[in-house]
């Protein structure tokens, strides 16, 4: 979901709900491909890519609402953990982690409707 940028917070409060977003998924993968022999579990990358996010969100505004050239990475997970069959999967861990960006997505959208109601009352207030 993309909304104009309205400040630099805002902005950084998006990308990590879209980081979340795209977690949510790859973990969701790693969960239903948990029986497939030899399929190595992914992870999104997404401590390097809210690092320049935090970066750019310093940054004056550009034109281009900020990482344009910021791109999320799903990788392979390193687990010492191998199944008989090869694969990879955790299905508790996954499910924890899918749990925690669940928390993650709401804490988020919550800390962005205040936002957004807060810029609403002082636009109401600045008429």
């Amino acid at each position: 979901m993309a909304f104009p940028a309205i400040d630099n917070v805002t902005n950084l409060l998006q990308k990590f709900l879209d980081v979340q977003t795209r977690r949510a998924e790859v973990i969701s993968a790693n969960i239903a491909n948990a029986d497939t022999p030899g399929y190595v579990a992914k992870t999104v990358d997404f401590e390097q890519y809210l690092k320049d996010a935090a970066k750019e969100s310093l940054l004056p505004m550009r034109q281009s609402d900020g990482l344009s050239n910021g791109q999320l990475r799903v990788v392979e997970q390193q687990s010492s953990a191998i199944g008989f069959d090869g694969n990879t999967v955790d299905a508790g861990k996954e499910m924890a982690d899918l749990a925690q960006a669940g928390t993650n997505f709401n804490f988020g959208s919550k800390i962005l409707q205040s936002r957004f109601r807060l810029l609403r009352t002082a636009i109401r207030e600045g008429r």
